[in-house]
C-alpha cells in the first residue's frame, strides 16, 4: 500500500489516547526510538557511553556494570512528559504524553564484577492521519475517497548484563537484550459518490504485529587517565543485528462488516522487519567540578530493510551525535545548597531511518537538567530535565515536528550499611 498519501496529504489529524508518541513518521518500521540512558545522561544530551560513575547505573555501556562499589545497590527510576506540535502546509495539531521512562539496577556480584539489570521503552508508534483522495481516476470512477490510518503500540526492552574489570582501568561487559510488544495499525477507505449512482462499500482492516526478539550487545570502557583531579575513560559498545522475528496478523473483512468468518483476508506472516547493528564509541572527561562528553553512533537501517518505491519509502544507514557535560559549583558546601547541585547541558543531532519522498529526515535537540543531591551527606539525588526538539520539515508536504519533554528521575544510592549483618549477644 503507498501509504506517503497519509503522511504528505495529511488535512486533520485528531489526538488519541494512550499514545507515547504522536507523529507521521512512526508511520513504518517500529516508530520513534527513545533516547536511552537515565535522566542525568540524557540531560547531557545522552552522551553515555564512555560514562562512568559508580552513583548511576549506565544502561548505554555494559562494561559501565563493573563500576558498582562493593556492598552497594543502585537503583534508578525515571517518569518523562512530552508535549508534541506538529504542522503541515495544511493543518497543525499538538499532543501530550506520560510515560514510565526507566527502571534499572545493578549491584556488585564480587569486586570489579556487577550486574546491571533494566526496563524501558525502546519504540512506540502513535499516528492518526486522513486525507481525501482526489486522483483523476479515482473521482471519474468512485467519487471521494476519505482515507484514515492510525497506529499505536509500544516496543520494551529488557536488558540483562555484567561487566567485569579485566586488569585495572580496563573493563568489559555484555548485556542481553529481549524486545517486547505489540503495535496494531488500522485503515480505512470510505467513498461517497458524487454522480448520485452506483454504491461502493466501504473499506477497512487492520494489521498487529507482535515482536518477541533476543539481541546481544557487547561494551567496553579503558580509562588511559585516572588522577586524583582528572579522570578520562574512552568507551565502545556494539549491538548486533537481525531479523526483529514476531508475527503479523492482518485482517480486511468482506463490505466492511466485522463477522469473524467474513474476512476477505486474514493471514499471519513473519514480520521482514530488521534491526540494524549499532556501532558507538565515546571519551567522558571527568574533573572535581565539570565533566564533559561526546558519542557517536552509527547503525546500518539501510543496508538491512528495503523500502518501497511506489510508496517514496527508502530506509538509510543512521548517524547520531551526542555532546554534553555538567558542573558542580561546590559539592561540599554546607551552607549554599545551589551550590552542591549539578547543572547539565547538551545537545543531540541524530538522523531519522526512514527517508520520505526523497527528503532525508533529521533531529536536532538542546536539553538541560539539574541533580539535587536529597540529603547533605547521601549520595542519592533527584535529576530534573528538559528538552527542546525539531524534526522534519515541510517540504514536499512533509510534517515539520517540535517537542519538548520533562523528566524526572531518581537515582538511589544504597549505602554500605545496608548490607551489614545485625549480630546480637
Amino acid at each position: 500500500m503507498a501509504m506517503i498519501a497519509a503522511l504528505v496529504g495529511a488535512e486533520e489529524a485528531s489526538a488519541q489516547s494512550s499514545l507515547n508518541a504522536y507523529s507521521p513518521y512512526t508511520f513504518y518500521g517500529i516508530g520513534d526510538i527513545h533516547q536511552e540512558g537515565n535522566a542525568a545522561i540524557r540531560a547531557m544530551g545522552g552522551a553515555g557511553v564512555g560514562f562512568r560513575n559508580y552513583l548511576y547505573v549506565n544502561s548505554l555501556n555494559p562494561a559501565s556494570y563493573s563500576s558498582v562499589r562493593n556492598n552497594s545497590f543502585l537503583s534508578n527510576f525515571d517518569m518523562e512528559g512530552q508535549n508534541f506540535y506538529a504542522r503541515t502546509t495544511d493543518a497543525k495539531t499538538s499532543y501530550n504524553t506520560f510515560n514510565i521512562k526507566d527502571i534499572s539496577m545493578s549491584f556488585p556480584l564480587a569486586k570489579g564484577l556487577g550486574v546491571g539489570v533494566s526496563v524501558m521503552p525502546y519504540s512506540s508508534v502513535g499516528y492518526n492521519v486522513s486525507y481525501y483522495d482526489d486522483s483523476a481516476d479515482v473521482l471519474a470512477g468512485v467519487g471521494q475517497v476519505l482515507n484514515a490510518y492510525s497506529g499505536s503500540g509500544d516496543v520494551t526492552q529488557f536488558k540483562a548484563g555484567v561487566g567485569y574489570e579485566i586488569f585495572k582501568n580496563f573493563s568489559v561487559g555484555a548485556d542481553l537484550i529481549y524486545y517486547h510488544g505489540s503495535i496494531l495499525r488500522t485503515f480505512s477507505a470510505l467513498p461517497s459518490s458524487i454522480t448520485g449512482s452506483g454504491s461502493y462499500y466501504s473499506l477497512s482492516g487492520t494489521s498487529t504485529e507482535r515482536i518477541n526478539s533476543f539481541f546481544g550487545k557487547v561494551g567496553m570502557q579503558w580509562t588511559p587517565i585516572s588522577s586524583e583531579n582528572t579522570v578520562l575513560t574512552i568507551g565502545a559498545t556494539w549491538q548486533m543485528g537481525g531479523k526483529m522475528g514476531g508475527e503479523v496478523v492482518t485482517k480486511v473483512p468482506i463490505n466492511g462488516t466485522l463477522a469473524p468468518d467474513e474476512y476477505a483476508v486474514n493471514e499471519t506472516t513473519t514480520s521482514t522487519f530488521t534491526m540494524p547493528s549499532m556501532y558507538a564509541v565515546g571519551m567522558y572527561l571527568h574533573r572535581p567540578k565539570y565533566s564533559i562528553g561526546a558519542d557517536y553512533e552509527f547503525a546500518d537501517w539501510g543496508s538491512r530493510n528495503e523500502g518501497d518505491r511506489g510508496a517514496n519509502l527508502a530506509f538509510r544507514n543512521t548517524n547520531t551525535v551526542r555532546v554534553g557535560g555538567q558542573y558542580t559549583p561546590n559539592p561540599g558546601d554546607v551552607r549554599n545548597a545551589f551550590n552542591r547541585f549539578t547543572y547539565r547541558a547538551g545537545v543531540r543531532w541524530s538522523q531519522c531511518y526512514v527517508v520520505l519522498n526523497n527528503q532525508p529526515i533529521s533531529d536536532v535537540a538542546l536539553t538541560f537538567g539539574v541533580g539535587i543531591p536529597l540529603r547533605m551527606t547521601g549520595l542519592s539525588n533527584v535529576n530534573l530535565g528538559l528538552e527542546l526538539g525539531q524534526r522534519g520539515t515541510t517540504k514536499a508536504g512533509l510534517s515539520s515536528e517540535s517537542y519538548l519533554k520533562f523528566t524526572v528521575g531518581f537515582s538511589l544510592f544504597g549505602e554500605d550499611y545496608w548490607f551489614v549483618k545485625v549480630k546480637y549477644d
